[in-house]
């Protein structure tokens, strides 16, 4: 099968070349007389300077209509002729996005020479396409006070939620390896594109990576949030970035601005101190470089664009400093010192595209971009100090891409594209600034239970690792178009690899608990790992699609159908695990023990329709009826299932144990290797550790077969109404189902091995009345007969029993775009989540059913957000901003019980363990405080000739708002409520007001 694949893709490559020009701008009308009937063969010509062609022509069919596809974001002129008529003219429309634009024209018989120019607004209602899109123009993206990076950016839009949501403006726009949802789907199932190529690696479902587009390589960025179409199979946001070509006349634009600690105002107020916050965060300092340049090599014939961009973003952590005691071997304490600890991130581009006409219907681009990034160091936070963080380093980001498309007759086009993405990039140890050269890998990693910080991780990191992620993309199309139709066949895979190598320095890492109930500084687990030398290795062999769809316009209807075959193939090459400190006989080889080797891994297969429609309820263009119904696939790569049957992967790797430092030298007393009590220490947790055995196997239902692969159902019903000109709004309704849950049961333990018990909650006014000092059931312990027995078995949950999860919500935006310069786009998004899965738990080994039917409270991550501009004409000074009012972080309470609180309902001591972690409140139900930020800039227009430059001021955070952003989830009684280390003690809060100094030229 494999071979017959490679050699379609190869024919359909010679056939097709590579290349790309996706989900762009559509033109479409009904051209009539004056009587009102239907006019065929028109020709009707869109022409624009973004075209290097100039014009695109097309002949209206047997129905009077026409349609001109897959044009670039641009101003066009629309001009229709036909012998014996009178040649008509539309000047000014603009397109943008994947709207569908509809222009019509009434022809008078006349002389041929004659032309009647119409005037009218591009129409803002799309009566043709179900996609739900935001389009941000060059404009936009220079004008609101963003980061300019893809979660900044989609974050603007209502329905969208994610990572990076309050940091609008950039600043600590530092990690990319961010994911968004919309509308309850899954963060993987998000797609950052260019010229609609996924540049995500192969790692986090396939989702994002550490490449980012540059916005000023962008002509304008589209974010679909729902309805969107065959050419990919996952369904969450698509954010697209289109590239700019160059031109006919050489251009230039330039972004800078930066900030300093200086500028920065304080909101650690009194309420956050009594929270339980020690210091604030805040910015270190802060820039963003980005210049960009193009226009002809040839005029008609090659184009240019270049651009490069330098990034640095550094930003102090809240409640963090150095530890006193770094790399101390003799030290077990984290004492701060006064010097805050700060997250610093560094990223550089360089990017040039060529686009060719090499004859008047063939056009090639080429685009090289080669990207560089130093988050160093990373994860500092409240409760991880900068011994336990990591330098992520990512040397080499490298994409380089060939677009060809090719106009065969005004009805058929042929587009393509070849992608080659190469990716490096580790968790390295940190280099401690201002106290050593380095830090000392090997320092044993502590983490702190109960101290002044709760679940403090200080000392060291346990594992470091070194990815190599190189992959392919391939997509093709072929693109028939009449008047009514517009079929679309297309072809696209994704090959690649990936190797990870784990370094590990020191093999134990250790957990004391110093809480005052205790009376002391205690060491009470320790974890131990069989790690290094260490190498996995996974192939991709094909994340396949070939899929077919139709728009077609009937009068006031249009249907948008269409069919998409996944195929998603894995597996994992020769591989070897050499023995470790505390595995010295393992000794494990594809060569050695062939038995131990497993080549093939995913084989899934699956079939999704695409149904939507569009209804023109006026016959006006000004109010469009929308209804999908849309299958899509979860997002998948080598992580999770394409990573966790890997046989290197199915090796017990690690274990806890539980241990009792008798004579506090901090050393545990005891034969490691030894998995059996002794000494100081207690049985390990998993007996297969260090062994050659697999921790987990896999059903076949699981891994292979038709439909088997983590699906959704995406349902949507919403109109649009145009209310005046350039004014509309948008009501939606979205419902989201997910099926093909997978669940892992022990098969050496069954429910008949736990022993139930219960244990009265701690009393605090802050919890739920029903928990607050009542007795909590639903709680198990694992037989001591059965400790250490692990045997994990992964299958769908259908084979246990019926496990459901569904996402219902709805949208209200609006989209104002006056003629008076007044740009304001925004809305509202309301939803909630239910998932249950009490059937399916009730057959697994563990029996509690505690918080397994969860509805999330209606209207608890609502959001609201807003963003526009306006340019005060007299002294020509541009003011815009953006307002959200986000839901606050969801809240646990996960309350560490001793075995001595628990022993008097279980009626014995906990199960190799002195302690267990038990949740106090359901997942999803409470929510920490909202947050409602704003953000400004304020623009100084100076026009000089053919430049035009900004000079800006932003506000981050203007008002100064202190919102604690994310608390301490761990219920510690023994603290009272407020000091550090409580629950819910403050752990970050939102960024203090600061200000940025930019420009923006243009020439």
């Amino acid at each position: 099968m494999r071979r017959v694949v490679s050699s379609l893709a190869m024919l359909i490559g010679i056939v097709l070349l590579p290349s790309a020009v996706f989900a762009q701008g559509t033109l479409t009308g009904t051209v009539k007389d004056a009587s009102g009937a239907v006019l065929p063969g028109v020709t009707v010509e869109a022409a624009s300077p973004v075209l290097i062609e100039k014009t695109r022509a097309v002949v209206s069919d047997g129905t009077g209509q026409y349609r001109i596809v897959d044009l670039r974001p641009g101003t066009y002129s629309v001009t229709f002729t036909l012998p014996g008529f009178n040649t008509v003219k539309r000047d000014g429309v603009e397109v943008s996005g994947s709207a569908v634009i509809s222009i019509s024209a009434e022809m008078k018989v006349g002389a041929v020479e004659e032309t009647i120019t119409v005037t009218g607004e591009t129409p803002i209602v799309d009566v043709q396409n179900v996609t739900k899109e935001r389009v941000l123009t060059n404009e936009v993206i220079n004008t609101l006070p963003t980061g300019r990076l893809y979660q900044s950016l989609g974050s603007l839009v209502p329905g969208v939620s994610g990572g990076g949501a309050n940091d609008l403006i950039g600043g600590a726009a530092g990690d990319t390896m961010t994911n968004l949802s919309a509308h309850g789907s899954s963060g993987g199932d998000m797609r950052i594109t260019v010229n609609g190529v996924t540049i995500a690696t192969l790692q986090a479902g396939g989702s994002m990576g550490m490449a980012t587009p540059d916005p000023n390589s962008a002509s304008e960025v589209t974010i679909d949030t729902a309805g969107v179409d065959a050419s990919l199979a996952t369904g969450g946001p698509r954010i697209n970035f289109i590239p700019k070509d160059g031109g006919n006349t050489f251009k230039a634009t330039a972004f800078f601005n930066g900030s300093s600690e200086g500028m920065s105002s304080n909101n650690f107020t009194d309420r956050v101190k009594a929270a339980g916050l020690t210091t604030n965060g805040g910015i270190k300092n802060n820039y963003d470089l980005n210049p960009a340049f193009g226009g002809p090599l040839q005029k008609d014939k090659i184009w240019y664009w270049i651009t490069a961009r330098d990034t640095v973003a550094n930003q102090y952590v809240g409640g963090m400093f150095y530890n006193a005691n770094a790399n101390n071997n003799n030290a077990w304490t984290y004492v701060p010192t006064t010097d805050r600890a700060h997250n610093d991130s560094t990223f550089k581009d360089a990017q040039g595209r060529f686009t060719v006409q090499a004859t008047p219907r063939n056009k090639i681009a080429v685009t090289w971009d080669q990207q560089t990034r130093c988050q160093c160091p990373m994860y500092i936070s409240a409760i991880r100090d900068p011994e336990a963080a990591n330098d992520r380093r990512s040397p080499t980001q490298r994409l380089l891409q060939a677009d060809y498309s090719a106009p065969v007759t005004s009805r058929l086009l042929l587009e393509a594209v070849l992608l080659h993405r190469t990716e490096r990039w580790g968790n390295m140890p940190p280099a401690l600034e201002g106290y050593l050269s380095g830090s000392a890998p090997g320092m044993i990693s502590v983490t702190d239970q109960g101290g002044a910080i709760a679940n403090l991780q200080y000392r060291g990191t346990p594992t470091y690792n070194n990815n190599w992620v190189p992959n392919f993309f391939y997509r093709t199309a072929v693109q028939y178009v009449t008047g009514a139709h517009s079929v679309k066949v297309g072809f696209n895979d994704v090959p690649g690899k990936l190797q990870t190598t784990t370094v590990q320095y020191q093999p134990l890492s250790y957990r004391f608990n110093s809480s005052s109930l205790n009376g002391g500084f205690l060491p009470n687990q320790l974890t131990q790992y069989a790690l290094n030398p260490f190498e996995l290795k996974q192939d991709q062999y094909h994340d396949l699609g070939l899929y077919a769809q139709d728009r077609w316009t009937l009068h006031r209807l249009t249907l948008n159908y269409g069919l998409r075959y996944d195929w998603y193939k894995s597996g994992f090459p020769d591989q070897q695990a050499g023995p470790a400190v505390y595995a010295p006989t393992r000794n494990l080889s594809c060569a050695v023990d062939t038995t131990w080797c497993q080549h093939d891994n995913l084989n899934w297969k699956d079939i999704e329709p695409r149904f939507g429609l569009v209804y023109d309820l006026s016959g006006n263009g000004k109010t469009a009826l929308r209804a999908t119904a849309n299958k899509y696939l979860n997002g998948q790569g080598l992580n999770g299932l394409g990573s966790s049957p890997n046989p290197t992967n199915l090796l017990t790797t690690s274990t806890t144990r539980t241990w009792t430092d008798k004579n506090g030298n901090f050393i545990p007393d005891c034969v490691i290797t030894n998995l059996a009590a002794n000494g100081e220490c207690g049985a390990v947790a998993a007996t297969t550790f260090g062994s050659s055995g697999a921790a987990s196997t896999f059903d076949p239902n699981l891994m292979t077969g038709w439909g088997h692969r983590n699906n959704n159902w995406e349902f949507s019903a919403g109109v649009q109404r145009e209310l005046m000109p350039r004014l509309s709004i948008d009501i939606a309704y979205f419902r989201r189902v997910f099926s093909n849950f997978q669940v892992t049961d022990n098969t050496l333990v069954t429910s008949a091995d736990y022993t139930a018990y219960s244990v009265a909650a701690p009393t605090d006014s802050r919890l739920p009345s029903d928990v607050s000092g009542a007795v909590q059931t639903g709680f198990f312990d694992l037989n001591p007969n059965k400790l250490g027995l692990s045997q994990s078995y992964n299958t769908l949950s259908d084979n246990y029993g019926k496990q459901i999860s569904h996402w219902d919500g709805m949208d209200f935006t609006f989209n104002a775009r006056l003629s008076n310069g007044i740009l304001l786009q925004g809305g509202a998004s309301i939803g909630r989540s239910l998932t249950d899965n009490c059937d399916v738990v009730a057959h697994l080994d563990n029996p509690s059913q505690r918080f397994c039917r969860v509805v999330q409270p209606l209207g608890a991550t609502a959001q609201y957000k807003v963003n526009g501009s306006y340019t005060i004409p007299k002294i020509t000074v541009r003011v815009s901003g953006a307002f959200q009012s986000l839901p606050g972080p969801a809240l646990s309470a996960s309350w560490v019980a001793t075995s001595a609180q628990i022993q008097p309902s279980l009626g014995r001591a906990l199960t190799g363990a002195t302690s267990a972690t038990l949740a106090l409140i359901a997942p999803n139900t409470l929510y920490g405080e909202r947050l409602n930020q704003v953000d400004l800039r304020f623009g100084k227009l100076v026009k000089f000739g053919r430049t035009r430059t900004s000079f800006n001021v932003d506000l981050y955070n203007a008002l100064n708002v202190d919102t604690i952003l994310t608390t301490n989830n761990t219920f510690n009684p023994a603290i009272a409520a407020g000091a550090a280390g409580a629950w819910q003690q403050a752990q970050s809060i939102l960024l203090p007001r600061f200000l940025k100094l930019g420009l923006q030229f243009d020439f």
